[in-house]
């Protein structure tokens, strides 16, 4: 499979160190970057990356990947994928998915009208440990109650407390709590449980208006999920699945799920079926997978996720 990235901030940067040592058959077909040409040309000789672009439209016409992989800001998400899809070609796209339902509904109507594969990359729900968890959920059933936290002091917050304000800390940009951090907690709650009957957030906001940390709660007809994250505190981060017959958790972030402890019959187990080091070739084999494999059903059921996603956080 080949791949072009789209973007050289952080995530970008990781995918390209995770697709030359562990993402075995994927081949980067070039780079690209909308402002810093010196800093691309340094990333793909680096990582002997043989072209360059600095203009997307000429990208998407000359490059000949099988997909674009979409890591800028979170606000250029949809003006990106949906270039891309009109281009016919297939794309990967950073979480967030969109910041609105609507931009979301319009890029996955239009994927499925030209059968392209999107797929949004949230690296837990590629993970074996979550597959684990999913297929445990019945030892410990009923399950009343979750508590999902990620809370990571963020290196940028005394900058933004003195109006320096990075993309995270950016309503404009699609930045906060919710879309960084707590977008894969929801995901951990809708991917076990599916689409809630209500939500609601509550959060603490900064001197813009951005959401810092939050609570979303989102409820079930027997269940009640509690997702919390922060950017201007840290805790230990987990998850805890609390059902009549037991307990499951996981004592990572919810982006690593690096491992799962469960409690049934007055016994704890402790299991890590994650097979790479980083946290983000799991996906990366799954896409190729399932676009090598033609599993377009496959495909379209994370995308609804990914729908139901959008949806909840736009009901907050």
């Amino acid at each position: 499979m080949r791949i072009s990235i789209i973007g050289t901030g952080m995530i970008a940067t990781e995918v390209i160190s995770m697709l030359r040592t562990e993402g075995k058959g994927i081949e980067i077909t070039s780079l690209f970057s909308h402002s810093d040409k010196e800093k691309a040309q340094s990333l793909a000789k680096a990582n002997r990356i043989a072209r360059v672009y600095t203009d997307y439209t000429q990208l998407l016409k000359e490059d000949n990947a099988d997909f674009v992989y979409i890591a800028l800001v979170n606000s250029a998400h949809y003006d990106y994928v949906r270039q891309a899809l009109e281009a016919d070609r297939n794309v990967i796209v950073e979480k967030p998915f969109t910041t609105s339902l609507s931009q979301a509904e319009e890029l996955a109507s239009l994927a499925r009208s030209r059968n392209l594969y999107l797929f949004e990359a949230v690296s837990l729900l590629h993970t074996p440990n979550f597959k684990l968890v999913k297929d445990s959920l019945t030892r410990i059933a009923p399950i009343h109650l979750v508590q999902c936290n990620f809370s990571q002091y963020s290196s940028r917050f005394e900058r933004y407390l003195q109006g320096d304000i990075a993309p995270a800390f950016n309503p404009k940009l699609g930045g906060g709590a919710m879309n960084d951090l707590n977008v894969y907690n929801i995901n951990i709650i809708i991917g076990l449980f599916g689409e809630p009957l209500t939500t609601a957030y509550y959060a603490n906001r900064g001197h813009n208006g951005i959401d810092t940390s939050g609570t979303m709660i989102l409820s079930y007809p027997t269940l009640t999920a509690t997702c919390t994250a922060a950017k201007d505190s840290s805790s230990p981060s987990f998850t805890i699945i609390q059902g009549e017959k037991g307990w499951i958790r996981i004592p990572t972030t919810a982006n690593e799920f690096g491992s799962v402890e469960i409690m049934e019959g007055g016994k704890l187990t402790s299991y890590q079926r994650n097979a790479y080091e980083s946290r983000l070739t799991h996906e990366f084999m799954d896409f190729k997978d399932v676009w090598e494999k033609k599993d377009y059903k496959r495909m379209e059921e994370w995308l609804d996720t990914s729908l139901t996603v959008v949806k909840a956080i736009e009901a907050k």
